[in-house]
Formats: C-alpha cells, sequence, structure tokens
C-alpha cells in the first residue's frame, strides 16, 4: 500500500511534467506536431524528466497545496480544513512563475488575497463563475481520495472534494471534476475494478453529489438554480462516454469497455475534443477526468500506454496526464515505470513526504 500511495502522488507529478513539456505541449494543439516530437525522444522510456526540461506545472503545485492543507493536525475539522485548503491555494500561487495557472483559478484567488480586492472573501464566499466549468479543480483533488479511501470515509471525501474544487471553480462542471479525481483514486486504493467506476459514479456518486449540493445551498450564490444546467451537462457528458464505452448503468453487469477497432493517437485525439467542451481536450472539469479515465481504461496496466493516452494528445495534456496517472499509479505502484521518469522529478522529495503522511493519516 505504501507503493501505491507514493507512486499516486510521485507519477502524477510525472504525468504533469510529461504533458506539460514546459509548456510545449500543453498548448500545441496539433497533436501530429507532439507526437512527432515525442517520437524523436524516443518515447517514454528515454524522457529524463528533471527539473529544468520537464517542470511540473500548476497542476502538482496545487495538488500539493491540497495535500498540505488536508494533512495538518485540524483537518478533521471540516471549516477550519476548508479555509486551509482555500489558503494553501493563495500561497501556492507564489510558486507560478512558467507554469500557466488557469484564469479562474487566479481570478477566484485573487479575491482570497489580502490587499488583491477592495474586499476580502472567505473560501465559501467566491460567487457563482458561469464560465468556471475548467479542469483547475479537478487536477489538485487526487490526494483527498487517498486520505478518505475507505467506503466508510465517503461522506468526507464527498464534501472536501467538492469544496476543494468550488473554492475556485463553483460551478457545478468544476467542481464535480474535482469530486470524480478524488472519488476515483479512493476507488483504486479500494480494489475496484477501473471498468465499474463510471457506473458507480452514476449509481451512487452523483446521487449522493446533488444531495449534499441540496442540503448545503443556504447562499445565494450556491443554489441548485444556479447549479442545474451545470450539473446536467456534466451528468450527460458522462452518460454518453458510458454508454460509448458499453460500461453504463444500462449494461448492468462487469463487462469490459469497447474500444473502437482503430485508436491510435489520432483517433484518440479526435475523440477527446468531441468530449470536450470547446474543441481542448480536458480543458473543463467534465473532459479532463473523462479522458483520464478512458486513458486508463485503455492502458491497462501498461506504463507505455498510460502516458501516451493521457499525455500526449493536443488537448489539456498535462491535466489529463496529472489525474490518469494518479490513478495508475494507486492500481499499479511503480510497476514498469522507467526510472528516468521519475528518480529526478521536480518536488519528488515533496510528493513522498506527503504520500507517506496520507497513509498513515487515512480513514
Amino acid at each position: 500500500m505504501d507503493e501505491k500511495y507514493c507512486a499516486c502522488m510521485v507519477l502524477s507529478g510525472v504525468g504533469d511534467a510529461i504533458g506539460y513539456k514546459n509548456g510545449r505541449w500543453e498548448f500545441e494543439r496539433n497533436p501530429k506536431q507532439i507526437l512527432k516530437e515525442y517520437n524523436h525522444l524516443g518515447g517514454y522510456q528515454n524522457i529524463k524528466v528533471d527539473h529544468s526540461n520537464w517542470r511540473v506545472s500548476d497542476d502538482t503545485v496545487m495538488h500539493l497545496a491540497t495535500a498540505i492543507a488536508i494533512t495538518r493536525d485540524n483537518a478533521d475539522d471540516f471549516e477550519k480544513t476548508c479555509q486551509e485548503m482555500a489558503t494553501a491555494y493563495v500561497r501556492c500561487m507564489e510558486d507560478m512563475g512558467g507554469r500557466a495557472p488557469g484564469r479562474q483559478s487566479i481570478e477566484s484567488l485573487s479575491k482570497m488575497t489580502p490587499g488583491m480586492k477592495s474586499k476580502l472573501l472567505k473560501w465559501n464566499e467566491i460567487p457563482y463563475a458561469p464560465a468556471g466549468g475548467g479542469c483547475g479543480g479537478a487536477m489538485r483533488a487526487m490526494c483527498i481520495g487517498l486520505k478518505y479511501s475507505s467506503s466508510a470515509s465517503f461522506d468526507q471525501l464527498l464534501r472536501f472534494s467538492i469544496e476543494s474544487g468550488r473554492i475556485t471553480h463553483n460551478h457545478p462542471v468544476g467542481f464535480l471534476g474535482a469530486y470524480v479525481a478524488a472519488l476515483f483514486t479512493s476507488y483504486a486504493i479500494q480494489g475496484v475494478a477501473p471498468r465499474q467506476w463510471g457506473r458507480k459514479l452514476m449509481s451512487e456518486g452523483l446521487p449522493a453529489a446533488k444531495q449534499y449540493l441540496v442540503d448545503s445551498q443556504a447562499q445565494p450564490h450556491r443554489t441548485m438554480e444556479l447549479y442545474e444546467r451545470g450539473w446536467n451537462y456534466f451528468y450527460t457528458a458522462w452518460e454518453s462516454y458510458l454508454r460509448d464505452r458499453q460500461i453504463g448503468v444500462e449494461n448492468g453487469g462487469d463487462s469490459d469497455p469497447v474500444f473502437p477497432e482503430t485508436y491510435g493517437f489520432l483517433e484518440r485525439d479526435e475523440y477527446y475534443n468531441k468530449l470536450s467542451f470547446d474543441g481542448w481536450g480536458g480543458s473543463s472539469g467534465h473532459d479532463s477526468v473523462l479522458i483520464a479515465y478512458d486513458a486508463l481504461l485503455g492502458a491497462g496496466n501498461s506504463w507505455k500506454e498510460m502516458i501516451e493516452r493521457s499525455a500526449i494528445h493536443g488537448g489539456d495534456s498535462d491535466s489529463t496526464a496529472a489525474i490518469g496517472c494518479a490513478w495508475w499509479g494507486a492500481l499499479y505502484g511503480f510497476e514498469g515505470v522507467p526510472d528516468c521518469n521519475y528518480q529526478l522529478l521536480e518536488y519528488r522529495p515533496e510528493l513522498y513526504a506527503l504520500a507517506k503522511t496520507l497513509l498513515n493519516q487515512r480513514k
């Protein structure tokens, strides 16, 4: 279990660093160009991830911030922990040079940063954001599923993951992405077969999330009336994807996902774009976790396939890989991962240390 916790945190950083490639691959929209450069490097086994050529993006810096906040001494106090997360996110913005933080995160965190705005807001006072459906909440929530990894701690996972996303992304498409990122991590630790995750999300996970949102809508900027359209979009996107793979609720059993007969780099890129809101696959809360899940289902226990499916595409590749590789690590540890991919990873010691703390505190 120790290895899986460490691999979840560390390989998330590796996926982020490779998908980001110092910004070159995240913002390259032409998948053929990315594939050409990837092949020129000799593939994943020849990528020496280090501090200079393969820095981590905002994804890993903010994932570290989440992990730090939820492992503090008061981490079972809901109000204090949510404020700790907000404070950690504000502080980590000092380490964003060259890491491409998202617009929504910057805007929301500025409202919680002393001296930035005329009125300082608390973690739960961020206004509803009609354009807040980005992936900035999803890519930093996996560690919540490591701490609250058992079925007995599901209620805590639900609350903390939704609020971790809602702190900056007060829109269902945004904060539900954070929930799925954490929930699927917990499924991996519990040993639930990945083919079952989507069905469990639809039959158990989303109904529970909806009830939580109904119960917590006391404030005017957090009502189901505001959330209805975004909720329906997220739900429908997942329903449609699971139907494509024939692993939805209506399939009932425990069947394996069905992929197209031809599903290489370019076919995947085209499909990822279809999942997206605006043609940049993985940039939103729903498609970041959808693409990560699709990559995981297709990769099995192959690290090569996981990297190539989650990180090598023309979308928001650092986020899809940060999420997907966290899940992969939680399932398979470091099995088949070359040392060069992670031994010199930026923030590797911190990721290891937090993984061990999360393991010690797991519920």
